[in-house]
């Protein structure tokens, strides 16, 4: 035998055996899962119409057999569109941040879709009694149907919710049963299958690039899991579920909107929860928001009751209350409570793909995830068609007691007082206007007998100003309007002794989100509440159409400003910088040319871009067009008296920043979010994500931010820093910075330094005195020999503190009273930098976040608490002295620091703060900044940019981003190749 016909022969039987192998593994099929069942339809009983298209034809699979794409679900929602004109009519209602559409369908009977212009119309009526009298409205809600909402996946990983609406939607539309007629004749539906368009689509990609040959039913699996950010947020990574008062994305936007134009009477809205839950329903347990209508809780009881008969119909398992409450207004359902709807939630035991395995042993598909949505639906949709007059009847006298003159919302009136930072008011008012909030226009000054402000000071005989912007409480949405605007909103007696035993027995809290959310206080804004109706004088306002910001007195420059008051100056330095412009920052107040600024105003002087001279007019014009904000023109860089000339070192030259943002496992997606968002819509310049600092040139960038987490700190890190870097970190991430052997900040933790308070409260001393521009009695100043003894602060303010231990024991115990989403009132240092565009004040939410610890040697521009004269019989204390010598102040310590004499601190402005954890909290420092070598780190202590709203805050961490890198001496140098 040759050796060729032997290879060919081996060749041959090797090929045939791999053909076998391959055949055989062709014909193996994966092994079914014990107890996983899964339904070939959700309706197998029912009657379609041929001639509108199934689910399945469209998707090319059974609707719940696995979750559709956005795409799969457009093309289902178009396709009944235009086959069954008769019954239902599609709406695009806003595009997400990634492009995608979101719609809504609209699905009533041909009669009711022949007049659903006036249908919509009516509704509107309806919902204000002020121009519909009660017999009106009774042949109103005789005749109109009622709009009923489904709304799904708000959350992108939640994804049942969808594809039960697709499930629903068909029925409705395709259904010829006289049941699916009936609500089709009695309501107007509205499905809004797909809330987060971008979010389940990322997590649909996470699905497919782990899904197997076989079914998996392990729900700690990356199938059912994802990985980080998960599908949760949406493009921005944000939870669209808290946004509904907010306002910062367009899918709430134009959802909003959608709600205030049809009005409807119940609104449900389908989510995910634990894949180990069964399934939860509306009514929610205390804490309710007072704001609430108290009507929800009589129709809250009648839906529970039949969606319970339904699942008792199917053996399935339920719960209601427990851990949903309703605190906060900005959820979906609850939202459209305030609105005069009957909000209704669902939480379905959240399955990916498949099925889970469940603790009893049993399988739960995902088609029966989806199925359970679908039995809730009908059963509320069923119970809204039985009420349908009695719902619109409801929803009519909420709106009629908003606005009875001797209703629970007279005698009220919401003011907006003028402010110089016009852009960040501007943003505030748009936030009001999209809501539907009917607006008034102060033309003159208002003397009111009493009003309130943020920090909770009673006015008496106070004046509003004129220019004021009025916002009446006794109007149609006035429940929302106080939900959203109230100062301080507080739980009931009972509830408060049911959070306390949790915290004291479970050393959890039972409180599911932040108990504070006043929107003048996320945007730093000052606010009175005013116990008057408005005054007659004035007028309806409407936001104009955006200022175009442009060049003033141009002439022959020497430089250009723009207002740091404002936070567009913020934006205009970034975008300038990008552009090529050299920009400086004024750190004191200045006037030039006979025109005053403030400290932090941007300043382009023409000899510092002396080789783009021709260019930089149009440069500066564009800027101040996007920006909205006009550049000024100096012919001068003459300082009037003391103050600055434009050459000198108060006007510091700023570094383009080159930003890296640290994202990934260890980080929170909600915070790099929020970073992500402001920096993309806020200052729109480029950045770079990374997902961590080692074996990366960190050359690149001369500002690197890490937000909440737990993130890596290479030694390369600290190289950077030294070098010039500027390091943010926000929350969580300070704590690994500030390890006392770590090797990095001077800044500390609470607990670690209860041994070494004398220190820091010194600091909180000299802070104090440095503010005041307290003297010692000029006798003495100008003595020709020194005083025997000499008054300190540690002797005149301080005592004795207990030991180690016992701090030890007591920062434990305060330390379980950590809030969870309350705003506290914060001291601003109006000297430092960072600060620019700041009050001497401003609220921020805190919770259970780090303490930072500050002494001499860090900066400490912002520290909790506000120093305020103490009334009368507090200020004026003395300890005993039997030798009728001058008494020493009694030492009054709020936590870890003494109060100056003559002094409170004002600390809590809104929501739930234990007196354990105001002590706690006093004094701390919520934003530090120091050097590191030749770099510099600035931390913050929560996220300043928390869910794209806290304005107030974010300001610092803008001055931080887009002025830090040319606070460091020398800058990082970019490497040559880049």
């Amino acid at each position: 035998m040759t050796s060729s016909s032997a290879l060919t022969r081996l060749w041959v039987w090797t090929a045939g055996l791999t053909l076998v192998a391959g055949i055989a593994a062709a014909e193996l099929s994966p092994n079914p899962v014990p107890g996983l069942r899964t339904p070939r339809s959700l309706f197998p009983r029912a009657q379609w119409d041929p001639a509108i298209p199934s689910p399945e034809s469209i998707l090319g699979f059974p609707v719940a057999r696995r979750a559709a794409t956005p795409d799969q679900i457009t093309a289902c929602l178009e396709a009944w569109a235009a086959t069954a004109t008769n019954r239902c009519r599609l709406i695009r209602y806003a595009t997400s941040h990634e492009g995608r559409p979101l719609h809504y369908l609209i699905i009533t009977s041909p009669e009711n879709l022949a007049r659903l212009d006036a249908i919509q119309k009516d509704l509107q009526r309806l919902g204000d009694p002020r121009a519909t009298p009660p017999e009106q409205a009774d042949r109103l809600i005789e005749t109109l149907p009622a709009v009923a909402w489904f709304g799904a996946t708000i959350h992108g990983d939640e994804t049942e919710g969808s594809d039960a609406a697709l499930a629903l939607a068909h029925y409705l539309i395709a259904s010829n049963d006289d049941h699916a007629a009936r609500l089709r004749h009695e309501l107007v539906i509205i499905i809004d299958p797909l809330m987060n368009p971008d979010g389940r689509n990322r997590f649909l990609k996470m699905i497919a690039e782990h899904r197997g040959a076989s079914p998996n039913v392990d729900d700690q699996s990356l199938l059912h899991t994802g990985y980080w950010p998960r599908g949760r947020g949406n493009h921005y990574l944000f939870d669209l579920n808290r946004d509904a008062i907010l306002g910062v994305h367009p899918e709430t936007r134009g959802r909003v909107r959608a709600i205030a134009a049809w009005n409807p009477v119940v609104l449900i809205d389908a989510h995910g929860m634990g894949p180990q839950e069964t399934h939860l329903f509306s009514p929610p347990r205390e804490p309710i928001n007072p704001n609430i209508p108290s009507s929800r809780e009589h129709w809250g009881a009648l839906f529970a009751r039949d969606q319970a008969r339904a699942f008792d119909r199917h053996g399935l398992l339920y719960y209601n209350g427990e851990w949903h409450e309703e605190w906060y207004p900005g959820y979906t359902d609850g939202y459209a409570s305030y609105r005069g709807a009957i909000g209704i939630l669902y939480e379905q035991a959240r399955i990916a793909e498949d099925g889970v395995r469940r603790p009893e042993g049993r399988v739960l598909s995902y088609t029966e995830s989806v199925q359970h949505h679908v039995i809730g639906a009908l059963a509320n949709l069923t119970t809204t068609a039985d009420h349908r007059a009695e719902l619109l009847r409801n929803f009519y006298e909420v709106r009629r007691e908003a606005v009875s003159p001797e209703g629970p919302y007279a005698n009220r009136t919401f003011v907006l007082l003028p402010h110089p930072n016009t852009t960040r008011r501007r943003a505030l008012l748009d936030v009001l206007q999209w809501q539907g909030f009917e607006m008034l226009e102060l033309r003159q000054d208002w003397t009111v007998p009493q009003a309130v402000d943020q920090l909770g000071h009673t006015l008496t005989n106070a004046v509003v100003p004129a220019g004021s912007i009025l916002l009446p409480n006794r109007q149609p949405l006035a429940h929302l309007l106080a939900a959203m605007l109230e100062f301080d909103p507080r739980y009931k007696t009972n509830v408060l002794a049911e959070e306390r035993q949790e915290l004291l027995l479970k050393g959890r809290s039972k409180i599911y989100d932040t108990t504070a959310w006043n929107l003048t206080m996320f945007y730093g804004l000052p606010a009175w509440t005013v116990l008057a109706e408005p005054p007659q004088n004035a007028r309806p306002w409407r936001l104009p159409h955006p200022p175009a910001g442009r060049l003033r007195n141009r002439g022959r420059p020497v430089a250009w400003v723009f207002n740091g008051a404002d936070d567009a100056s913020v934006t205009a330095a970034a975008r300038l910088m990008e552009r090529g412009v050299q920009v400086r920052l004024a750190d004191k107040p200045f006037t030039l040319d006979g025109k005053t600024f403030p400290r932090g105003s941007v300043v382009v002087a023409t000899l510092d871009n002396r080789d783009r001279l021709k260019e930089l007019p149009k440069l500066l014009q564009t800027t101040a067009a996007e920006t909205g904000l006009d550049a000024f023109a100096l012919s001068t860089g003459f300082g009037e008296g003391d103050l600055p000339d434009l050459g000198s070192e108060h006007f510091r030259r700023l570094e383009r920043p080159r930003i890296a943002l640290v994202g990934r496992e260890e980080t929170s997606p909600y915070d790099f979010g929020a970073i992500w968002h402001l920096l993309d819509t806020r200052l729109r310049i480029r950045h770079s994500h990374l997902d961590g600092l080692a074996g990366r040139d960190l050359r690149r960038y001369n500002l690197i931010i890490l937000p909440d987490g737990r993130p890596e700190l290479p030694d390369t890190l600290k190289d950077w820093v030294r070098q010039g870097g500027t390091l943010i970190a926000i929350g969580r991430s300070t704590t690994r910075l500030t390890a006392k052997d770590a090797g990095w900040s001077s800044v500390r933790l609470l607990p670690d330094v209860l041994d070494d308070l004398d220190a820091y409260e010194l600091t909180i001393f000299r802070e104090w005195l440095g503010a005041q521009a307290a003297l010692p009695p000029t006798d003495q100043v100008w003595a020709h020999t020194p005083a025997p003894e000499l008054p300190t602060p540690w002797k005149t303010f301080g005592g004795k503190r207990p030991g180690a231990d016992e701090l030890k024991r007591l920062d434990r115990w305060q330390s379980l009273f950590m809030p969870q989403g309350a705003f506290i009132a914060a001291r601003v240092d109006t000297n430092h930098w960072l600060t620019a565009g700041c009050d001497p004040w401003m609220p921020i939410l805190v919770g259970g976040h780090p303490l930072l610890m500050a002494k001499d040697g860090v900066q400490a521009p912002v520290r909790y608490g506000l120093f305020e004269p103490a009334p009368p019989q507090t200020a004026g204390q003395t300890a005993p002295d039997g030798d009728q010598q001058e008494a020493a102040p009694a030492v009054r310590r709020i936590g870890w620091a003494a109060l100056p004499p003559g002094t409170q601190l004002r600390l809590r402005l809104s929501g739930l703060l234990w007196p354990e954890a105001a002590h706690r909290l006093a004094n701390a420092a919520w934003c530090t900044r120091e050097r590191f070598g030749r770099g510099q780190i600035i931390l913050f202590a929560t996220p300043p940019a928390f869910r794209g709203t806290a304005r107030a805050t974010d300001r610092i961490l803008l001055n931080a981003i887009v002025y830090g890198p040319g606070w460091t001496t020398p800058p990082i140098q970019l490497p040559r190749e880049f």
